[in-house]
């Protein structure tokens, strides 16, 4: 019988590089201190996943019927291009599981930060915001179904859903983060490298009227450490939270470690983007 060798080699797991990136709006987040006010109609979660994935989840704090119009809302990419939410061409890329359960009215937002495992100062002020009344603690929150696509659905009151898109944003997530040293932090929206936007139009008078809702977003930093010595990945990271002081406190922000062979997890996505009106 013949013998058969066969030799195995085994690859080294390196780090080249520890980088973040962080997004936030022209305007100021919700906090505990000024959440939600009570009478604002609409409030939106937008959450992003480490691929750069945009899901909107609607919430009708009415006690009327909402009905959201999705010809007439739309996603604008980094590169300008518009897209509206129904288009049947256009496949949802993701679904975005919020492991969460059911309640009523009072919708905590901060309860999908917590089912998003936020933690720190970021997941202390998101626990205070809550949408179906001021500064309410919670750790409820309704399943966000996706709307289903048609021009027109609606959204029962005090109900919620996830529209029926997740877009791709272009500039954002772990593909971007690759690269030599970089560091740019607390730039202005018109230095951005980065600018998108969603448009949610709704009614909540039976399409006798709209409104629109528009929610800038821009990336406000990008900081890429290389790994100088092989394992001295904490160096790296210590050294971006002195470049990014506050990188933890961002609405959203990504940490992602550039290894040279799949090995698992080697980045996390945290925070939640709210909107109201």
């Amino acid at each position: 019988m013949p013998l058969l060798l066969a030799s195995c080699k085994t690859m080294k797991l390196e780090t080249s590089s520890v980088a973040y990136q962080s997004v936030r709006t022209r305007y100021a987040q919700p906090t505990q201190s000024s959440p939600i006010p009570d009478d604002a109609k609409i409030a939106v979660a937008y959450t992003i996943s480490s691929e750069g994935e945009l899901t909107a989840i609607v919430y009708n704090r009415t006690s009327e019927i909402m009905t959201i119009d999705q010809t007439m809302s739309f996603f604008v990419n980094s590169d300008g291009k518009s897209t509206s939410y129904y288009d049947p061409t256009v496949r949802t890329t993701s679904t975005t599981d919020l492991s969460s359960k059911t309640k009523g009215a009072g919708i905590n937002l901060g309860a999908i930060a917590g089912a998003l495992n936020i933690g720190g100062v970021v997941g202390d002020i998101a626990r205070g915001v809550n949408v179906g009344g001021s500064g309410t603690s919670g750790t409820s929150v309704t399943n966000a179904t996706y709307i289903a696509d048609q021009p027109r659905v609606s959204i029962a009151p005090h109900g919620n859903g996830a529209m029926s898109k997740v877009f791709k944003v272009t500039g954002i997530g772990k593909q971007v983060l690759k690269g030599k040293n970089i560091v740019a932090t607390c730039l202005k929206e018109n230095e951005s490298y980065c600018k998108f936007s969603v448009c949610i139009t709704y009614s909540v008078d039976n399409g006798a009227t709209f409104e629109r809702l528009v929610t800038d977003f821009y990336a406000d930093s990008m900081v890429i450490i290389p790994v100088t010595n092989h394992g001295n990945v904490n160096e790296a990271l210590q050294k971006l939270y002195q470049t990014k002081t506050d990188c933890l406190n961002a609405p959203w922000y990504m940490i992602n470690f550039n290894y040279n062979i799949d090995y698992g997890t080697s980045d996390f996505a945290r925070g939640i983007i709210y909107d109201y009106q």
